[in-house]
């Protein structure tokens, strides 16, 4: 028997035996999941999403038979999820406001709401999950062929699910009623808005690209009531852009540029009055899919690496023992090995017999292919493709910035502030960002990171009229440029990939 299994977008394909549960296998594979009961069904923690001739429906992994094909979808919490300073910012709440909102950021990873209060517009409770969508591909293309081929309803019913039970966990944390909470805002990239709602997002996946809604209007939603969805620029800068850049008050303080990375590398530059807005696909390798031993930032991931007195030092999310390696550690420890010389400026991985000890007995081949291990029993390490989709990644970010910055007639050097966004960003070691080339080097010094500026927009807006206000104005500024037809972003791309 098959056995397909996404680990929060690392796919797997596992051959069963022998009669089991979905447990076992992955208990088997070391995939993290809580079963705290020792798998008897009592503490049901061990909840995954299933899909087989049943359907699609999430069940106990303990208490579910493996059967041959079926596909089964472990979800993480987020670890990396930003919670900041829990109110509207400089966005005061309305006067006379009643009850409490909730503000949503529906990533294409992860899903965090915030509860308000909508009369004093502070936070009473946050809760972060991953979004099951994850069930019909780990990026947004993949969720628009899922549409297409006539899977729209399902993905708009799970994420609706999720969103009310989310509610719930909100409502009963802060000890309020959910009949009180009368309203929502929600932002999210283009395509996640749609399937929010139930619209196709089939237009988005082909030239021109032109969605069928950019919202900035209110939509009903069973169970959560008027829900305010942010404004889109475009079919990939979407709502979570214009939130994050209302959050920063990017249109004020002179030339900004501002990043959103995750499996699409969103961006905008403020300059002279304008924002100029980009979308790259940057790939998934950022949130740790698509990489070997890639998993998301919880427990056990490997978050840093680092060199240090001839030996690889690795930092672990939880401090628990490592099963795998994250989007940040990732970057970590690929600038490493370019500093070392293990990795060349092509992106190319050096053999034992080119490198001098102590680095030559910390490369080894693995299925015919050079490796760098990361830990001492050699059981995680980066592989050549790791590196080239890494290489691949942050050569599209960089190419997508210097379009941006040509476009709007300045230099790199006249950028005065370089602010990352998302949890990713919160995360990121800068120097070795700057280190791998995900952004020009000389932004270093006024490089930060300013965390859930999606989530937090969505709560500007959410409490207050003002916000809304601003959010029409900042949108009325921005340009789109359209990067798939741009011939400069292909000559920046081929020239930002070396490392």
């Amino acid at each position: 028997m098959k056995l397909l299994i996404d680990d929060a977008g690392k796919r797997l394909e596992v051959e069963v035996t022998e009669e089991c549960s979905v447990l076992d296998v992955l208990q088997a594979q070391r995939i993290d999941i809580q079963a705290t009961c020792g798998g008897v069904g009592k503490c049901r923690r061990c909840q995954v999403l299933v899909r087989d001739d049943e359907g699609l429906s999430y069940r106990l992994a303990c208490t579910t038979p493996v059967k041959d094909g079926m596909e089964v979808v472990v979800e993480h919490a987020g670890a990396m999820d930003v919670v900041q300073s829990g109110t509207a910012g400089s966005f005061p709440p309305d006067e006379g406001a009643t009850g409490y909102g909730m503000a949503i950021d529906i990533g294409t990873t992860t899903v965090v709401a915030h509860l308000h209060d909508l009369a004093t517009g502070e936070r009473l409770a946050t809760v972060g999950r991953a979004n099951p969508q994850i069930a019909f591909g780990s990026d947004v293309i993949s969720r628009i062929s899922a549409s297409i081929d006539g899977k729209l309803d399902l993905m708009t019913g799970i994420i609706q699910d999720a969103l009310r039970e989310m509610k719930a966990k909100l409502c009963a944390t802060a000890k309020v009623p959910q009949d009180e909470v009368v309203r929502a805002t929600i932002a999210g990239n283009t395509v996640m808005q749609h399937i929010a709602v139930g619209l196709p997002p089939d237009t988005i996946g082909y030239n021109p690209f032109i969605p069928l809604s950019l919202f900035g209007d209110v939509r009903e939603i069973d169970g959560l009531g008027p829900c305010y969805f942010t404004r889109c620029i475009a079919g990939y800068v979407g709502g979570d852009i214009t939130a994050g850049m209302l959050a920063c008050e990017l249109d004020t303080g002179g030339t900004r540029l501002f990043l959103d990375l995750g499996t699409n590398g969103e961006m905008a530059l403020a300059a002279n009055g304008r924002i100029k807005c980009c979308a790259t696909a940057a790939g998934p390798v950022f949130e740790g899919a698509n990489v070997h031993f890639g998993m998301p930032a919880s427990p056990g991931a490997i978050s840093k690496v680092a060199w240090e007195d001839g030996a690889v030092v690795i930092g672990v999310v939880g401090d628990a023992a490592p099963i795998g390696i994250c989007g940040t550690g990732i970057v970590d420890a690929v600038a490493m090995m370019v500093r070392l010389g293990v990795v060349d400026e092509t992106g190319y991985l050096l053999g034992a017999d080119e490198l001098d000890e102590p680095l030559a007995s910390l490369v080894g081949r693995e299925d015919d292919h050079n490796v760098f291990y990361l830990v001492p029993d050699h059981s995680i390490y980066i592989t050549q493709t790791d590196v080239r989709s890494l290489q691949l990644a942050k050569a599209a970010v960089c190419a997508g910035i210097l379009t941006m910055v040509e476009a709007a007639g300045i230099q790199v050097s006249d950028i005065g502030k370089l602010e990352i966004a998302g949890g990713f960003g919160a995360y990121l070691n800068l120097e070795s960002a700057a280190a791998i080339g995900l952004f020009p080097k000389e932004l270093l010094p006024c490089a930060s990171s300013v965390g859930n500026t999606s989530g937090e927009g969505a709560t500007a807006l959410l409490v207050s009229s003002i916000a809304q206000q601003r959010e029409d104005e900042i949108v009325e500024k921005c340009d789109y440029l359209e990067l798939s037809t741009s011939s400069e972003f292909n000559d920046f791309y081929v020239e930002m990939m070396e490392f």
